[in-house]
């Protein structure tokens, strides 16, 4: 890992689960951050966008992203990886 990406990921940690902050879960302080890789159509891990999530909504609760999928998630959540993404991003952007 580059140092560009350990400084990507720090930042993307700092603004906790995008997930929780969307839905507006109190406390997701608690929780610490994953970072979820959205890749799109084959695409490799090291050149994907990427989503800060709690370690619930990436990959250990019946409702994370790797536990329903793709579509399951954004069915599911009513939020898309896509939507989560942009919304991380305007995030970013105030900082």
């Amino acid at each position: 890992m580059t140092k560009a990406e350990r400084q990507k990921y720090a930042q993307l940690a700092r603004l906790g689960c995008i997930l929780c902050r969307q839905n507006e879960i109190k406390n997701m302080d608690d929780s610490p951050v994953e970072i979820h890789h959205i890749r799109r159509f084959g695409q490799k891990r090291s050149g994907s966008e990427a989503i800060p999530l709690c370690m619930w909504h990436h990959r250990l609760g019946n409702n994370s992203v790797h536990s329903l999928g793709h579509k399951g998630f954004t069915k599911y959540w009513g939020f898309s990886e896509e939507d989560l993404l942009e919304k991380t991003k305007e995030l970013l952007e105030l900082r």
